[in-house]
């Protein structure tokens, strides 16, 4: 796991190493890193209606999850996951 920006802050660290049952989704580690961290990492990841923000940005290797199956993307061991607030620039 990479953190970066205000999601690195909730978690208190720029990188970790977790473990997950096998068969587990993206939708499953967002869940395991909030029962982790609490309800700042939650106050991160959703919104006052209890939705995922949209606009946080997933990847596995490298690979945004929206190309993938999102949110039901099925981890492996030796994945890389990326959770990052978009890029802009101008």
């Amino acid at each position: 796991m990479r953190y970066y920006a205000m999601v690195r802050d909730a978690a208190g660290k720029r990188s970790e190493t977790l473990a997950l049952s096998n068969g587990a989704t993206v939708m499953d580690l967002i869940n395991h890193l909030i029962d982790l961290y609490g309800d700042r990492f939650r106050g991160y990841v959703y919104d006052g209606e209890g939705r995922l923000i949209d606009y946080l940005m997933f990847s596995v290797n490298e690979v945004e999850i929206r190309s993938l199956n999102g949110l039901d993307t099925v981890l492996r061991d030796g994945d890389r996951v990326l959770v990052m607030p978009p890029i802009g620039g101008g």
